[in-house]
């Protein structure tokens, strides 16, 4: 299947709103909580948007020139997106971990919660972004 640029074009922008959409949905959970239809769309947004960002590393794998600047700039980006992903869910679990014990301050309990799970969408936001606006340039991209 040969990638144009007009697919990463579309993956670069579904992926940026799904990830700016979680963003605000991930406010709007905090403040005000959940039902059963926003919950399981909630749910189901987050497993999109995380295929799509690990899609768009694997296109850029692909695609990007990796001798300009631009293009090694968003190459390590994309590797770095799998590094904040590890680092984001081990800040998860162990956030999850310590609201369980009663000795630790519950600041430091939902400060590790909320930004091992905000960090994920505002890192995959701003990599779909910086994609998506080095689209146009020739040096960066290889689709000839």
């Amino acid at each position: 299947m040969k990638i144009s640029k007009k697919m990463i074009k579309y993956l670069c922008i579904i992926s940026f709103g799904a990830n700016i959409a979680l963003i605000l949905m991930g406010i709007f959970h905090y403040f005000i909580g959940l039902n059963i239809v926003f919950g399981t769309s909630f749910s189901i947004l987050i497993v999109l948007s995380w295929f799509l960002n690990i899609i768009l590393i694997v296109y850029n794998d692909y695609k990007i020139v990796k001798s300009s600047l631009m293009g090694k700039k968003i190459h390590h980006l994309g590797y770095g997106f799998v590094g904040v992903n590890i680092i984001d869910i081990i800040l998860l679990v162990a956030g999850l971990f310590l609201l369980n014990a009663n000795w630790f301050s519950p600041i430091l309990q939902y400060s590790l919660i909320i930004f091992g799970f905000f960090s994920f969408f505002i890192y995959g936001s701003i990599f779909s972004y910086l994609n998506l606006k080095s689209l146009d340039k020739r040096e960066v991209w290889q689709f000839e």
